[in-house]
């Protein structure tokens, strides 16, 4: 018997894909959680919140795309006005973390503390209580779906196992979402610049990204871009986010909206499923 990959979801308004655009606001907290306290290495930081955050959320509004932004509570507390102009512009606002620590790194109890004060600090500012967790570098504890469970999450967004959604395994008798990302679809591997790694051009990671993407599309699976904006936000990568909008919009049979929307999707999908099975 051939092997077969996952089913992929139904999408709806028969689109054959679906796609969305994430931006990790981690401004100084990616730097920070690397041990630097340097002020020229967080001014690349700032940079994300300052100048790069108006432009990305202008760009975001001539599109008339729905995107989904998580959040440092370090950040949200230090940018307020950022946070206000995420949620203004009708963006989903998730948790991050406090301070971009790995949470594998850190005993449970520690792991839920810092959950709690990310729910509090952006329900205060953004005006909605998130929904979706990314972990900061995608690193998951042992314990991580069994508290966003506990803490009332739909969503978790850091696996890297498939082309589309699914649900984890229950705990308490509840399933949250997988949105499945990968580093191929994220801006900090070809552009964030260490001191080790090199960076590259942006045209060569737009043909990857687009590649990428018309690939998912042809498995009918879901494409998840995550950006960082003191990252894209430079005006050369900037200028390539504007040309992938650009060819995403333009596909047809394309659903683009936030995780949030394709969380929600699916689990009514499934649902409906399991009850016809039923």
């Amino acid at each position: 018997m051939a092997l077969e990959p996952p089913a992929p979801p139904r999408w709806p308004n028969d689109a054959r894909t679906a796609c969305a655009f994430t931006f990790d606001l981690d401004a100084e907290t990616l730097w920070m959680a690397r041990g630097v306290n340097e002020p020229v290495a967080l001014s690349q930081g700032r940079f994300g919140p300052v100048e790069a955050l108006p432009r990305i959320l202008a760009l975001l509004r001539t599109h008339e795309i729905r995107a989904s932004f998580f959040i440092p509570a370090w950040v949200a507390e230090h940018y307020p006005d950022a946070v206000r102009a995420i949620a203004d512009g009708g963006h989903e606002i998730g948790c991050h973390g406090d301070e971009h620590e790995r949470v594998s790194d850190l005993p449970p109890d520690r792991e839920e503390a810092i959950l709690i004060r990310s729910v509090e600090v952006l329900t205060r500012l953004g005006k909605t209580r998130p929904v979706g967790y990314r972990a900061p570098a995608w690193q998951l504890s042992v314990a991580t779906v069994a508290l966003l469970v506990k803490h009332g999450f739909a969503y978790s967004s850091n696996m890297m196992d498939r082309l589309s959604p699914y649900l984890h395994d229950a705990v308490g008798g509840h399933r949250i979402v997988e949105i499945p990302v990968s580093w191929v679809l994220d801006d900090a591997p070809y552009f964030m610049f260490t001191g080790q790694r090199s960076m590259q051009p942006p045209g060569p990671v737009l043909q990857g990204w687009l590649t990428e993407f018309e690939g998912i599309a042809e498995a009918r699976g879901m494409t998840n871009f995550t950006f960082h904006p003191q990252i894209i936000g430079r005006p050369s990568r900037l200028a390539c986010l504007r040309e992938l909008m650009d060819h995403v919009r333009h596909t047809p049979r394309v659903w683009i909206a936030s995780l949030g929307e394709i969380a929600t999707h699916y689990r009514a999908t499934m649902e409906r499923g399991a009850s016809a099975a039923g």
